[in-house]
C-alpha cells in the first residue's frame, strides 16, 4: 500500500464516520482537518541485498563455529573420561599382576620375611572383607525419610522422616537404638522437610541441630528429647554444621547462597551473615575444617561452602579489633552490633542449655569473633554432595551427569594453602588456597535425587580413608579404597532399585561400659522409607 493510499483511506473512514469519528486508540474527536500531509524534496531508494546477504552468511557462520565448538568440548570430555577408565584399567591391571606374582612366589607362607611384608600383609587383610546386612528397619510407609546422623556415645542414630500422626503434621527425627537395632522415639521438629542433621564431633552433649525448610533451625536434646533453642533464618535452610571444637558456635546454609553464623549462648539471632561472592545459589553442603598446626599443607582452619555450582574454601581468622581492657560484656555487644544489626544490652544473660549453671553470663570467648576471607576453588560441575575428614584435609565432591561429563563423578581432593603472589608487605595477605585433586571415582549415567556420599575413615587408629556413595545403575552404592582408588564392594540392599535409590549414608560405631568404642565399621544406608544396617566381617571375624 502506498502512503497516498494509506490517507486515502483514513479520509475515507472520517468520512463515513461523519461527527461521530473517534480516534480508536484515545478515543478523542477525529475530524479532517486534523490530517497533516508529509512533503519530501526527493526520495533515494538504497540497495540493502548485499548486506542482508552478507549478515544471513554471518549468522551461518556463526551457528557453525558454535556447533563445532560444541562439539570439540564433548569430544574432548569423552577422551578425558576414557583416558581416566584407561588409567584406572592400568593400575587395576599392575596391582592385580603385583598381586598374582606375590603369590606364585610364596604360594604358601609360612612366616613374615621382613617387617615390611608383615605391615603389608596387615594392611591388606583389612580389606580381606565386606560389608553384610544386619538388619532393615522399615521407617515411613509414604517416603520422605531424607538425612540421618549418628551419635555414637549414645549408641543412637536420627534419621529424618515425615510425621504419621494426622493431627500434627510435619516431619522429626526417628532415634534408632544401634545396639538393639531397633527403632525407638519419633520427636517431631519442623512443618516442612529436613535437609540436614548433624551432631557436635567432640562434645558429647547430645545435641542435634536440624536444618528445615521451613526458615528454621533447631537444637534438639537427645538427653531430654526436646527442642532447647530455635533461630529463625532468612530462608529455606538446606545445610548445617558445628565448628569443631568450638562447642558454642555453628554454622547454617541457606537457599540464598548464604550462611547464618550462630553462637548457642546468643538466642537472639546470627552473629555474622556470609556470602559468597557473585553465587547466590543454595548451600547444599557445609564443613568445617579446624585450625591445626600438623599440617604443614594446610594449617588454617575454616568453613567449606558447597553450592550447586561452586565450592569455596572461608579462611577464619580471629577478631583482634576489639581492645583487652574492654569489659567481656561490652565487647561481646559491639560485635553482634556490628555484625548483624542486633541489639544485646549490657548485662544481659542466655540460658544455660546443658544445666550446669541457671544464670551464666557471656563470657568473654565472644570477644574472639573470627572474620572470613573466601577463596574459591578449582572444580567445576552441579555439585549435589560434599564430604571431609578434617584430619588429613581430605574432601569428597560428587557431582552430577552433565552434557560435558555423561556419567556421576565423586571428587577426591586435598585442601592445600599456597603463597598467592601479592604486593603487599603482610605474610597473611599472600595467603591462598586451593585444592588439588587425587582421585576421580566414577559411577552410572543417571542420578534421580540428590543423594549424599560419605567419606571417612575405617577406624581411629587406621588413617586409610574409605569412599561410599549410591549409584542408581548399581541399585545400591559403591564402595572405593581412596589410597588407590580401586573398587572394593558394589553394595545392593534389598527393595533398593534405581526407582528408590540409597540417599544418604553414615558410618557409626557402637560403645558399651565394659569394652567401649567398638573396632568394627558399621555403616547405615537409607533410602526414602527403609533403614540397612551393615557390619564389616571378615573371613576371621
Amino acid at each position: 500500500m502506498t502512503l497516498r493510499d494509506l490517507f486515502s483511506c483514513v479520509l475515507r473512514w472520517i468520512r463515513s464516520q461523519g461527527k461521530q469519528a473517534r480516534c480508536p486508540q484515545c478515543n478523542s474527536r477525529a475530524c479532517v482537518k486534523d490530517i497533516r500531509y508529509i512533503y519530501t524534496r526527493n526520495l533515494r531508494v538504497l540497495d540493502t541485498s548485499e548486506r542482508d546477504r552478507a549478515l544471513a552468511d554471518l549468522a551461518v557462520e556463526r551457528a557453525a563455529r558454535r556447533k563445532a565448538e560444541q562439539d570439540a568440548a564433548e569430544h574432548k570430555a569423552k577422551y578425558q573420561l576414557l583416558q581416566v577408565e584407561l588409567n584406572q584399567l592400568r593400575d587395576e591391571f599392575h596391582s592385580v599382576r603385583a598381586v598374582s606374582q606375590i603369590l606364585g612366589r610364596n604360594p604358601i607362607p609360612t612366616k613374615p620375611a621382613t617387617q615390611a611384608s608383615s605391615l603389608e600383609q596387615t594392611q591388606t587383610s583389612a580389606y580381606r572383607g565386606q560389608y553384610e546386612l544386619m538388619k532393615s528397619i522399615l521407617l515411613s510407609n509414604t517416603g520422605n525419610c531424607r538425612v540421618m546422623a549418628s551419635c555414637d556415645y549414645l549408641n543412637a542414630l536420627c534419621v529424618s522422616q515425615p510425621s504419621s500422626n494426622p493431627i500434627f503434621r510435619g516431619f522429626g527425627i526417628r532415634k534408632i537404638n544401634t545396639i538393639d537395632q531397633r527403632p525407638l522415639k519419633y520427636i517431631h521438629l519442623h512443618g516442612q522437610p529436613i535437609r540436614d542433621v548433624s551432631f557436635h564431633p567432640d562434645a558429647q552433649d547430645g545435641i542435634l541441630i536440624s536444618a528445615s525448610l521451613d526458615k528454621t533451625l533447631r537444637l534438639t536434646s537427645l538427653l531430654t528429647d526436646q527442642v532447647v533453642q530455635t533461630y529463625q533464618c532468612p530462608s529455606p535452610v538446606w545445610s548445617c554444621c558445628w565448628a569443631s571444637p568450638n562447642p558454642h558456635r555453628l554454622f547454617a546454609g541457606c537457599s540464598n547462597g548464604t550462611v547464618q553464623v550462630f553462637d548457642i549462648r546468643v538466642t537472639s539471632g546470627p552473629l555474622i551473615t556470609l556470602s559468597i561472592p557473585d553465587n547466590f545459589s543454595p548451600v547444599i553442603g557445609l564443613q568445617y575444617v579446624p585450625q591445626s598446626d600438623e599440617h604443614t599443607l594446610c594449617p588454617g582452619g575454616g568453613l567449606l561452602v558447597g553450592q550447586l555450582s561452586k565450592i569455596t574454601f572461608m579462611s577464619e581468622e580471629p577478631d583482634t579489633t576489639i581492645s583487652s581492657n574492654v569489659p567481656a560484656v561490652e565487647a561481646a555487644t559491639e560485635v553482634v552490633d556490628n555484625r548483624s544489626n542486633i541489639s544485646v544490652t549490657e548485662g544481659r544473660v542466655s540460658p544455660d542449655l546443658f544445666r550446669t549453671n541457671s544464670n551464666p553470663p557471656i563470657t568473654p570467648v565472644l570477644q574472639s569473633t573470627p572474620t572470613y576471607s573466601s577463596y574459591g576453588l578449582p572444580l567445576e560441575g552441579s555439585l549435589v554432595s560434599l564430604s571431609l575428614v578434617p584430619d588429613s584435609r581430605h574432601f569428597l565432591a560428587s557431582y552430577r551427569p552433565s552434557h560435558r561429563l555423561p556419567r556421576v563423578r565423586h571428587v577426591l581432593a586435598e585442601l592445600l594453602r599456597e603463597e598467592a603472589p601479592s604486593s603487599s608487605e603482610i605474610p597473611g595477605d599472600r595467603l591462598s588456597y586451593t585444592c588439588r585433586e587425587v582421585h576421580n571415582l566414577w559411577a552410572g549415567d543417571r542420578m534421580k535425587m540428590l543423594t549424599r556420599a560419605r567419606l571417612f575413615k575405617t577406624s581411629a587408629a587406621d588413617n586409610t580413608l574409605l569412599a561410599v556413595a549410591g549409584c542408581e545403575n548399581a541399585g545400591g552404592v559403591l564402595v572405593w579404597r581412596c589410597d588407590t582408588g580401586m573398587r572394593i564392594q558394589t553394595i545392593q540392599p534389598p527393595d533398593t532399585t534405581a526407582e528408590n535409590p540409597l540417599i544418604d549414608i553414615c558410618p557409626y560405631s557402637t560403645t558399651s561400659p565394659t569394652i567401649g568404642f567398638s573396632d568394627r565399621p558399621m555403616l547405615a544406608l537409607l533410602s526414602e522409607r527403609t533403614l540397612h544396617l551393615y557390619r564389616w566381617t571378615t573371613a576371621d571375624s
